[in-house]
């Protein structure tokens, strides 16, 4: 009688021995599923956060290599833009000014020299006009004749050589004469002498501000 109630009782507890011990095992493995699955998710979103951040990276990259490149071209552009300007200006510069006076303009000319002598002028000293120039003024060093439609009367000049001997310098066009026309230009000696040595030469005259 009594072994036949132990058999319920032990089949019963063998029965909640393997319930029990299922159960447990299947809580462990749902556990560990969870926890492998857990694991699974942060590492996907760690990699995805990570991806990410290495386009946002790239991006950055790709942006600031944009802005530099657009930075050196504008300073590249800048400093030619600045180059040509100072070239520009060093060339206004060394042509407009020459041996400290300034100049707005230059020609090429055919020079020659012509004093008071009877040979030069065609007067004598006992002439009213004699040594007075077609603006009225006596004639001097630094006065020049000069045809009035290509260089007005009044005109402040250089008169520059161009062979390497001295030049003639600064002088004022107060002078005409018959033959000159054009670009022909006579400038005023004291001494016959001279101006008979001085002949026929090519002269840049620079019209002075």
């Amino acid at each position: 009688m009594k072994i036949k109630i132990i058999y319920p009782i032990l089949i019963l507890t063998l029965a909640m021995s393997f319930i029990i011990t299922y159960g447990i095992s299947e809580t462990y493995a749902f556990a560990e599923i969870f926890e492998k699955s857990k694991e699974v998710e942060e590492s996907e979103a760690y990699d995805e956060i990570k991806d990410i951040n290495e386009i946002t990276a790239r991006n950055m990259e790709a942006k600031l290599t944009l802005k530099e490149l657009k930075y050196h071209i504008e300073r590249d552009s800048l400093e030619q833009e600045t180059s040509l300007e100072y070239k520009n200006n060093q060339y206004k510069k060394e042509t407009t000014s020459r041996g400290g006076f300034r100049f707005n303009n230059a020609m090429d000319m055919v020079a020659t020299a012509y004093d008071l002598s009877y040979e030069s002028c065609g007067k004598y000293p006992d002439d009213p006009e004699y040594g007075i120039t077609a603006s009225g003024t006596k004639a001097q060093p630094g006065t020049v004749a000069v045809d009035p439609d290509v260089i007005p009367l009044g005109t402040k000049l250089y008169i520059a050589s161009t062979d390497g001997s001295p030049d003639y310098g600064f002088a004022t066009a107060l002078d005409t004469g018959s033959t000159i026309k054009g670009y022909r230009i006579d400038l005023f000696m004291e001494n016959n002498q001279d101006a008979m040595d001085f002949g026929r030469r090519q002269v840049k005259v620079y019209i002075l501000d």
